[in-house]
């Protein structure tokens, strides 16, 4: 079925895009300053011309329909080039600047860099909300589809659609409860491919490259316990015989809130990075470039000794 272009608003589009990114009209509205009974009746016009619901009610707020999802793309290459060509502006006014960014960070890289950006949102920028959501295997179609505005963690991913930017190497140790009674310093490589270890769940480990490195020495390690976010390991090698690996900075910030031991690793890897991912459509966006250059300032700011 044609559709008749002029009847099409492209304020339509706009809060489409909106609800496609939120998945909750309360929220849509909220990042658009409009109230939700308009976000709802601008829909219901959507919903008339294309002749598809786009989005029906799940327990988070709204799904996206088949047609949703088959239309998204092209309506955000659409709004991106017609974007590009009306902003005139290099830099926003926090001020009265109005988003909501959906961000993936690591738990390690967030203690690191969000809390000054936080003080400048609770500072400078009131219409500025971050939420910070949990990493998955499809972080890069996340990317693509709009969901995710960007990303910083350990996961690289090669492709033309997604820029990927190196922001800072670090180091692994392996940490283990105080006075483990198997250990004895320094860890040696038999003690540590015997004893059972928590790592984080196939689907994100398997996007790192460090039980590749340490297979190709000659070393598997036992994990009978995975975790979905980083921040589970410490608990759970506090209360029992478990080890785990960690960032070094990390933890040496959280050791003693969780009576950890340090070990160095008794077998040399290469070295890890910590990279930032955004779409190509993001790159000059004024909003997501002053998000980027925060990010990268909190990492200056606060580079400890042993970081590069």
């Amino acid at each position: 079925m044609a559709i008749n272009l002029r009847k099409i608003d492209l304020n339509l589009l706009v809060i489409f895009e909106a609800l496609y990114s939120t998945g909750n009209t309360s929220k849509a509205a909220e990042r658009l300053g409009m109230s939700q009974p308009a976000v709802s009746s601008a829909l219901g016009r959507l919903r008339e011309l294309l002749g598809d619901p786009l989005f029906v009610r799940s327990p988070r707020g709204v799904a996206p329909t088949n047609k949703a999802r088959e239309i998204i793309q092209p309506v955000r290459e659409a709004l991106a080039v017609i974007g590009r060509q009306f902003t005139v502006a290099d830099s926003i006014d926090l001020a009265t600047y109005t988003r909501l960014f959906r961000i993936i960070v690591s738990d390690p890289l967030e203690a690191l860099v969000m809390p000054s950006i936080v003080r400048t949102l609770l500072t400078q920028a009131p219409g500025v909300q971050i939420e910070c959501v949990q990493a998955t295997a499809r972080y890069a179609e996340d990317i693509r589809e709009g969901n995710i505005d960007l990303a910083c963690f350990a996961f690289p991913i090669d492709t033309t659609d997604i820029v990927v930017k190196s922001i800072m190497a670090f180091d692994l140790v392996v940490i283990s409860r105080r006075d483990h009674p198997e250990i004895t310093k320094p860890l040696d490589l038999a003690t540590f491919a015997r004893l059972p270890q928590v790592a984080v769940a196939h689907e994100l480990r398997g996007l790192t490259g460090v039980d590749k490195n340490m297979v190709a020495q000659g070393t598997v390690r036992r994990t009978p316990y995975m975790v979905s976010k980083i921040w589970s390991m410490p608990a759970m090698v506090q209360r029992t015989d478990l080890i785990g690996l960690l960032p070094r900075r990390f933890a040496e910030e959280i050791a003693d809130n969780f009576q950890l031991d340090l070990h160095d690793l008794p077998m040399p890897l290469a070295e890890q990075y910590a990279y930032m991912l955004w779409h190509v459509n993001s790159e000059n966006d004024p909003g997501h470039k002053w998000l980027r250059e925060s990010i990268m300032q909190g990492l200056q700011s606060n580079r400890p000794a042993g970081i590069q």
